[in-house]
């Protein structure tokens, strides 16, 4: 609050709107007029004909601009638009699933749609003009998606899914009672993952401010080994996208071995080297060879499932998901120095949600006529080569080792409901730490 404040301090004097706006339009869809409103989200002022929308945000926006994607353009050019055209909601926001009752509009002469980073003070204008130069905007940037969005599309299961009221009967996200092993449901409804488990194994604090979506200080837990590592995943992330489908080459590597950059990691000296190592590498293990141009390859998908026993919803990012014939293959890819000997699924409790996952058909497809289920890969990356190894998801014992370990990464994180902070030599790499009550005095400054 004290950043927002701080941020709008200067600001021109405007008025503060306790109510909504939003706008409707009539669109004909096969001859059939139908009404769409689409509304703003976000902190509303006026007056002196101007009309501000301000949008909190966690992090610092200083210098963002050149940053946004074309959705974040699509969508600022979406809110202008409305600004322009916007009426007050007066009708009561629990009757959603009724039409919206508009107020009367009063016309504005400027608009300006400003974000406000929270953490710093920061202050971004995205976009500030005339009405008409919104509706143009809408018009360039906005009005394809709109008409993509209205259309609709394929679902998309991932992080979200967890908040979403109705993830209890979406066809995406399948439902397996009794999946994470743990009942009584908690007073709300959490997503859960691996990662969640392991940062709250480190400390219960540091995973609820992490899930509370609060910036995070990423430079403090990137050792050179985990950027390293994030950029030899980003780099076969990208191979694995290209369309039409191939398999990775050797000479896919980095060029520049001592220096290169993979998405947003950036390395050099030793662990540029090992990294360039570890992408040739891969084009010996990699799974698309012999796969056809248009194969089912899917690098970096979210499998979801719900449990509704604990009122869960389970998510794994998989490294690649990709279908063989008439069998799916879920691979995990680790980029470790030296090859760890010790049991897999202890090593990386991960491949045991992975083989859950696989053997209760949370894969897309593969309760389809014709498939023969999931099967898990383990490749491992090490500075002496390669080594691919084959999970059997059908070996009783395994899986039940594999359910074994899931439920007791899950279980005292399901029924904790204070996560208190357990200081330690974690702390110096919290990424959360400036949120944390129990921080020590030299993080507190």
């Amino acid at each position: 609050m004290r950043g927002y404040l701080a941020a709008v301090a200067g600001s021109e004097p405007l008025t503060p709107v306790s109510r909504d706006w939003a706008r409707q339009r009539t669109d004909l869809e096969d001859e059939v007029p139908v009404v769409h409103e689409e509304t703003v989200t976000g902190r509303r002022y006026e007056g002196d004909g101007i009309r501000e929308l301000r949008i909190p945000r966690f992090k610092s926006v200083a210098g963002r601009s050149g940053d946004l994607t074309q959705g974040e353009w699509a969508e600022t050019a979406l809110a202008a638009a409305v600004l322009a055209d916007a009426r007050p909601v007066l009708s009561p926001r629990w009757k959603s699933q009724q039409r919206l009752t508009l107020g009367r509009f009063t016309p504005v002469t400027h608009i300006r749609v400003v974000e406000i980073g929270c953490v710093d003070a920061s202050r971004n204008v995205l976009f500030e003009g005339t009405p008409e130069e919104a509706h143009h905007r809408y018009v360039r940037m906005a009005e394809a998606r709109v008409r993509a969005v209205k259309a609709g599309g394929d679902y998309l299961p991932g992080q979200g899914c967890g908040a979403c009221e109705l993830v209890d009967i979406c066809p995406a996200v399948p439902s397996r009672p009794g999946f994470l092993g743990v009942d009584s449901p908690p007073a709300r409804r959490r997503s859960w993952s691996m990662t969640t488990a392991r940062d709250y194994r480190t400390c219960p604090a540091r995973a609820h401010l992490k899930d509370l979506f609060l910036p995070r200080a990423e430079a403090a837990e990137n050792t050179p080994a985990i950027v390293r590592g994030q950029a030899v995943h980003t780099a076969i992330e990208e191979l694995h996208s290209r369309s039409p489908v191939r398999a990775c080459a050797s000479t896919d590597a980095p060029a520049t071995p001592e220096h290169w950059r993979a998405g947003r990691w950036e390395v050099t000296g030793f662990q540029a080297r090992l990294g360039t190592q570890m992408v040739g590498d891969h084009a010996l293990v990699c799974p698309l060879h012999e796969l056809p141009g248009d194969a089912q390859v899917y690098p970096e998908r979210s499998l979801v499932v719900h449990d509704p026993d604990a009122d869960v919803v389970v998510v794994a990012k998989t490294d690649l998901l990709y279908r063989r014939t008439d069998t799916w293959f879920l691979r995990e890819t680790k980029t470790v120095r030296s090859l760890d000997e010790s049991d897999p699924l202890l090593a990386y409790p991960q491949l045991a949600l992975a083989l859950l996952l696989a053997h209760e058909g949370a894969v897309p497809g593969t309760t389809e006529e014709g498939t023969t289920g999931c099967r898990v890969e383990l490749e491992r990356l090490t500075g002496s080569g390669p080594v691919l190894t084959e999970l059997d998801g059908d070996d009783g014992e395994l899986l039940a080792q594999a359910r074994r370990i899931v439920t007791e990464h899950a279980t005292h994180w399901h029924a904790d409901e204070e996560y208190v902070a357990r200081p330690g030599k974690h702390c110096e790499t919290c990424p959360v730490i400036q949120w944390c009550p129990s921080r020590p005095e030299k993080s507190a400054a």
